[in-house]
């Protein structure tokens, strides 16, 4: 029955991509281009409910590839190309995604362009200077980012790729873009086979009710202390012989009005001790702590309506046969609202009309009162552009002064050219000269051996540590990365060398 309930509410994307050729013809008359349209997997069923969320998406990534994609007839000759342009939809599943990719022809997203309208646009030019490929076409999605250098019923206005990633946001989708200059662009979008029915595991943790999608979960198991190790003033996990980052949510989800006496539900717990949930991230895996777990149940997924977000880290909900509300988890967003360590603002609680689960308060007494007065200049060694600017926020937040280096090597020249560092912070694998690298050199010349180098990397197993360690790190951070204690540990070893220094 269940299956026959999904089947109604399933449509072929053809009923969406069905006028898209008659609009490109338009398109070729208007503007005096040739170009073809290749549609493949037109009978892959979508739910009716991301249909109609991906018809704007769609036309907007069509109209791109028209106008920014393909050249027109005369230039395509120049280059030795068929003086008709292509661009192709194709659709098909994969897993409990649906995959649709549109890909054309033409000469590619000019990197040169995004970096130089992101610098009309304010951003910093070392930063740009340094970005990868991948971290400079991310910047097309941003609101009000155009590379059009005139203004058209097409293009040049700055509207469109940011509405793309949202309308996608809304529908628990993503969006991800490749390009190859002269050869073409491929826009590939993952949406989920259904929004109204969901795989879940359901956990309770510090009295309350969780759904995870199954989907991001890898292993459930019990909790064994001697599998837990302290790392850096952090907990983490030994899981197959990789050390991860072990959350307690007890310690992060708070209330402020009175919960269930008891989170019993109408069959037992399959798992009524502690225990752990291995979940993907979008860097890495991680342990999340539960009390119990009912097990893999598939649930009916109900949106939240009201003026008022969920919090971060919530998407929708599920309500159970007694009529109890459970939200869903978004792992991703929950993840990273933990490594910046935001607590809930009471703006953004829960509406109690609608969503009868505890509420998420703001704890004031939690938040760590940095002083704002500058305690000095921080090294940020890391090839991802995307890293140094979160930490460089962080450290900011906490009185520091940063300066940056998208390598080891580009660490060493600053050094050497005479920037004055209380400590580094530094990444493991990067070009040029890597984490380890870098730690040897500093070491062992008598005038940077005695900075502080403190190592956050998405390598979190005990061999990094230990070789990272030996070769004289001072702290090792794995990311996703906790902001307060962060700035607590890079406080202390600071002040362990200053002390050192002065006893000396």
């Amino acid at each position: 029955l269940q299956t026959k309930l999904n089947h109604i509410r399933m449509r072929p994307l053809s009923d969406l991509i069905e006028r898209f050729p008659r609009a490109l013809r338009d398109l070729n008359v208007e503007y005096g281009k040739n170009v073809q349209l290749k549609i493949e997997g037109g009978n892959t069923l979508i739910e009716r409910s991301i249909l109609e969320a991906l018809n704007e998406p769609l036309m907007h990534l069509l109209r791109n590839a028209f106008d920014h994609g393909i050249e027109d007839s005369a230039t395509r000759r120049l280059l030795g190309k068929p003086e008709q342009g292509l661009i192709e939809i194709t659709a098909n599943h994969r897993s409990n995604r649906t995959i649709i990719t549109i890909r054309d022809d033409g000469w590619g997203i000019s990197l040169e362009k995004i970096r130089t309208r992101a610098l009309t646009m304010g951003l910093d030019a070392s930063l740009l200077a340094n970005a990868s490929d991948e971290e400079l076409l991310s910047l097309i999605f941003e609101p009000g980012f155009t590379t059009s250098e005139q203004v058209t019923a097409l293009s040049g206005r700055g509207v469109g790729m940011d509405v793309v990633r949202n309308n996608l946001k809304l529908i628990r989708g993503d969006v991800k873009v490749d390009t190859e200059p002269g050869v073409g662009t491929t826009f590939t979008l993952s949406v989920p086979f259904t929004l109204s029915v969901a795989r879940v595991l359901l956990v309770e943790i510090n009295k309350i009710l969780l759904a995870f999608p199954t989907d991001v979960i890898s292993e459930i198991s019990l909790l064994e202390d001697e599998r837990v190790f302290e790392m850096a003033g952090s907990e983490v996990l030994n899981w197959q012989g990789t050390m991860l980052p072990l959350i307690r949510l007890t310690r992060y989800l708070e209330f402020n009005c009175l919960r269930y006496d008891s989170a019993e539900l109408e069959i037992p717990a399959a798992i009524s001790t502690n225990s752990v949930l291995v979940v993907k991230g979008n860097n890495q895996s991680v342990a999340i702590q539960i009390d119990r777990c009912w097990g893999e149940q598939e649930v009916a997924i109900r949106q939240v309506e009201g003026n008022i977000p969920l919090p971060e880290g919530f998407s929708n909900c599920t309500i159970l046969g007694d009529g109890r509300v459970v939200p869903l988890v978004n792992v991703n967003e929950l993840l990273y609202w933990i490594a910046t360590n935001k607590k809930t603002p009471k703006g953004t609680q829960l509406p109690s009309a609608r969503l009868k689960t505890p509420f998420l308060i703001f704890d004031e007494e939690k938040i760590s009162a940095a002083s704002i007065k500058q305690k000095g200049t921080i090294l940020i060694v890391d090839d991802s552009i995307n890293v140094r600017r979160f930490l460089a926020l962080t450290l900011e937040k906490g009185g520091y002064q940063v300066e940056q280096a998208k390598d080891g090597q580009d660490a060493l020249d600053k050094l050497h050219s005479g920037l004055r560092v209380e400590a580094v912070i530094c990444d493991i694998e990067m070009p040029r000269l890597d984490g380890y690298g870098f730690l040897g050199k500093v070491n062992s010349d008598v005038d940077t051996k005695n900075i502080p180098v403190a190592m956050l990397t998405s390598r979190s197993s005990n061999k990094h540590r230990q070789l990272a360690m030996q070769l004289g790190a001072r702290a090792y951070f794995s990311k996703p990365y906790n902001e307060q204690e962060l700035l607590q540990t890079l406080e202390e070893i600071i002040r362990n060398v200053a002390e050192k220094a002065a006893s000396n």
